[in-house]
């Protein structure tokens, strides 16, 4: 190659060089420029809210003296006018959002409810709390279907369960079918003294009777005529069975309470064990159920 061509990409390599650090100065230049913008406009920021921090505070002073004299001024019949206004519309307020409330729990209530199918030749009948007796509200209902849509006397009642329980099911037993008519039912709850079903123990596959028995302090039912080996632990899930042929099997309807000191865990008369449970629905709270009534052949 001849001198004059490595003089020329000398000159070319030097040209790029120079292009490449002047590039470099420029961006360097243009960062130091934002940085200083951006500290001097949250400095000014901090200046100005210190300058004009008097001002508004007194303006504010101003307007909270005002409003202080304005209430000295008005009568006290005023002001108790003003007082009764704002309390009846807290009120309004107060009840349009336990409305809310409520229209949110019915919803989900019967979401839950419409997602059941038939189950072993039963149908479920969807249908909603009528009458309650202000004496027996935890152990008994009449609801808006009798038998004109299938219901018959022993027919399984469930309805949805509300648990903050990871393990809680979605739906569970609150009651049997006692009486029907044309367009109403009477159903008892688990909680009361009429009610009796065929239950199991899925961990032990023991069975026994659960009868409704209602304590003032507790919501509990008892389980009776257990078999001796059947263990009964806390938190044990309780189940129907189909031995009565009046229901679907399988249905969650509680669990075993944990009961150390009494004798209701131990054998009655060295035949059989009793322990109570606790239902996953509580039946003073429940406003629409399904009835498992038999599928007509």
């Amino acid at each position: 190659m001849k001198p004059s061509s490595w003089k020329k990409s000398g000159t070319a390599d030097s040209m790029g060089l120079r292009m490449l650090l002047s590039g470099m100065a420029l961006l360097s230049a243009a960062l130091i420029g934002f940085g200083i913008y951006t500290a001097a406009r949250m400095t000014a920021r901090r200046i100005s809210a210190d300058y004009y921090f008097p001002f508004l505070k007194a303006a504010r002073s101003v307007e909270n003296t005002i409003a202080d004299q304005t209430l000295l001024t008005q009568s006290k019949f005023t002001l108790a006018r003003a007082l009764r206004s704002l309390m009846a519309e807290n009120s309004m307020l107060a009840a349009e959002q336990i409305v809310v409330s409520d229209l949110k729990k019915e919803n989900a209530e019967l979401r839950s409810l419409l997602k059941l199918s038939s189950r072993s030749s039963f149908r479920p009948v969807f249908a909603e709390v009528l009458t309650r007796n202000p004496m027996s509200w935890q152990e008994e209902f009449t609801i808006d279907k009798g038998s004109l849509d299938g219901i018959e006397p022993g027919n399984l009642a469930v309805a949805s369960v509300f648990s903050e329980k990871a393990n809680a099911p979605a739906i569970a037993v609150v009651g049997k079918v006692k009486s029907v008519s044309r367009h109403s039912a009477e159903i008892s709850t688990i909680l009361s003294q009429d009610f009796q079903l065929s239950v199991s123990l899925p961990a032990t596959k023991s069975s026994g009777i659960l009868e409704g028995m209602r304590h003032f302090s507790e919501q509990h039912a008892t389980l009776k005529f257990l078999p001796l080996n059947a263990a009964p632990a806390p938190d044990q899930l309780v189940c129907t069975n189909s031995f009565s042929g009046n229901n679907p099997p399988g249905i969650p309807v509680g669990q075993i309470v944990a009961v150390e000191t009494t004798s209701r865990t131990l054998p009655h008369n060295r035949l059989y064990l009793e322990t109570e449970v606790r239902p996953f629905v509580s039946p003073a709270m429940v406003r629409f159920i399904a009835v498992f009534a038999r599928e007509k052949k």
